[in-house]
């Protein structure tokens, strides 16, 4: 978004609506009555929902409404629709700069730029953190799989001679890419996902007809042994080049799939590979919490009941 997180007021609190927010959601999807607007409201739901979202909406309006000071004092918008969109004295490129620009070219209004900064600032960093999560948490249970991506990391970083790493090295970390693959297979930070179907589909013989709202557990398909052999033990080697041919496109869908996957999914993973980067580089992890400690509970991130406990040791 182009704005620094310590520069706004009300992070906690937005945190941890979301997490109220969450509940709520997972609450209705649950109870199939308060699927009905008004059941929802008369009891007392929609009140609550309302309060929860009082200060999200705040603090990305807050983000807004600073970016977009900066945004008129910085950078001067090309009333164009080429790429080419920006121009002025910082050349900022936030992904909320396109939106302020759209916005001045009549495309977007500002309820329309507040709803899409809600998507982004939700999902790009509660998945992220529940997927850095359970990364280092695999590298922990798994110490021989840990060094040897300690080991191509550092590799990298000696080719470089000190010098900080750029977007075209996390590319060459081919052995950490399978690694974060066979983590996210195990433990997806979206664990399902809903689809509205556009027209009848025949499902094991029975007719699932159009309107339908069809979930997808993502958890388990990740665990169909049918493409995934033996899918409790953890194999990097399963996102090899010859063996991802074989399976079916679909089999696994950590970003989604489609129309609607997710669009931040190369910067997740870009993320992801900093962050396990700088850490591994500097610290040796060590299990505390084990694997059959894990008790997930239902969320629309996935979430374990306890916090997961890892110990870091600074590598001398």
């Amino acid at each position: 978004m182009g704005v620094k997180l310590d520069s706004l007021e009300e992070p906690d609190a937005y945190r941890n609506n979301i997490y109220s927010i969450g509940r709520l959601l997972v609450d209705r999807s649950l109870q199939p009555w308060l699927a009905n607007d008004f059941i929802f409201k008369v009891l007392g739901y929609k009140e609550k929902l309302d309060k929860c979202l009082t200060p999200i909406h705040s603090f990305t309006r807050k983000i807004i409404q600073q970016r977009r000071y900066e945004f008129h004092e910085d950078i001067v918008p090309v009333a164009s629709t080429s790429e080419d969109i920006y121009g002025g004295k910082k050349q900022r490129y936030a992904m909320l700069d396109t939106l302020l620009t759209a916005e001045r070219n009549n495309l977007i209004d500002v309820e329309g730029i507040r709803e899409e900064v809600d998507t982004f600032t939700f999902e790009g960093h509660d998945t992220t953190a529940s997927g850095i999560t359970m990364i280092l948490f695999c590298l922990a249970q798994n110490p021989d799989i840990q060094e040897r991506v300690y080991e191509e990391i550092k590799s990298i970083r000696q080719e470089k001679n000190g010098a900080p790493l750029e977007i075209a090295d996390y590319s060459n970390l081919v052995y950490t890419d399978r690694v974060i693959k066979e983590c996210l297979r195990l433990y997806p930070p979206v664990p399902f996902i809903s689809r509205e179907l556009t027209e009848t589909q025949e499902v094991n013989g029975y007719p699932v007809p159009t309107g339908t709202i069809v979930a997808l557990h993502i958890f388990d398909l990740h665990r169909d042994p049918q493409y995934f052999p033996d899918p409790e033990r953890f194999d990097p080697d399963r996102f090899l080049p010859e063996q991802v041919e074989k399976r079916h496109p679909f089999a696994y869908l950590p970003f989604s799939a489609g129309p609607r996957n997710c669009i931040g999914q190369k910067f997740a993973l870009l993320e992801i590979k900093t962050v396990i980067e700088s850490i591994l580089i500097n610290f040796h992890l060590s299990p505390i919490t084990r694997r059959e400690d894990l008790v997930f509970v239902t969320d629309l991130v996935l979430r374990t009941a306890d916090p997961i406990k890892i110990k870091f040791t600074r590598r001398t």
